[in-house]
């Protein structure tokens, strides 16, 4: 009997933290954002497809072709897990993005990466890129000019797909 009304409190706190943090002033409502089967021009040396910024959330990604990932860590008060990948074909080397903040350079084909639970500056490049990530932030998506039909599609927010644009565009994950 015990168990049971320590179940139910503890179910009946997590209800109400849940429901204060949803209606707290200053907090943005987060987004998602989902893109596949993204190229760019140039490979993974050519321009970024996807720069995300990304605020308290997570980035899960794939990549099928030929791609570079870089992944720099924000400062935050919350930096518990380091991004990872993993794949038969992947290199990975410690970077500096504009000799400050520190990130890992993931380079090959055929892996999976994920960063989770901080905030975190996003770069990719190359192609056939799957990826989903939430949380509230900023993301640039640019397609490529060759293949304007078969360069992507993306979808913010739930949003309706769309096509990768030709020219940078940048879009608002989540509200606020």
């Amino acid at each position: 009997m015990r168990r049971i009304v320590l179940i139910c409190v503890g179910f009946a706190v997590l209800l109400l933290t849940a429901a204060a943090s949803a209606g707290a002033p200053g907090r943005a409502k987060p987004g998602y954002l989902v893109v596949q089967k993204a190229l760019n021009d140039g490979g993974p040396n050519g321009r970024p497809a996807i720069k995300l910024v990304l605020r308290h959330g997570f980035v899960l990604g794939r990549i099928t072709q030929e791609a570079r990932v870089d992944i720099y860590h924000l400062p935050t008060t919350n930096e518990k897990t380091l991004p990872s990948a993993v794949g038969q074909d992947v290199r990975s080397h410690f970077v500096r993005w504009r000799g400050r903040l520190p990130g890992v350079e993931y380079n090959g084909s055929g892996f999976r990466f994920m960063a989770a639970g901080g905030s975190y500056r996003v770069v990719i490049r190359g192609a056939g890129v799957y990826l989903f990530a939430g949380g509230n932030g900023k993301v640039t998506l640019r397609g490529s000019s060759v293949y304007k039909k078969a360069d992507g599609r993306y979808s913010v927010d739930a949003g309706r797909f769309l096509s990768l644009p030709t020219r940078p565009l940048m879009r608002t994950i989540g509200a606020g």
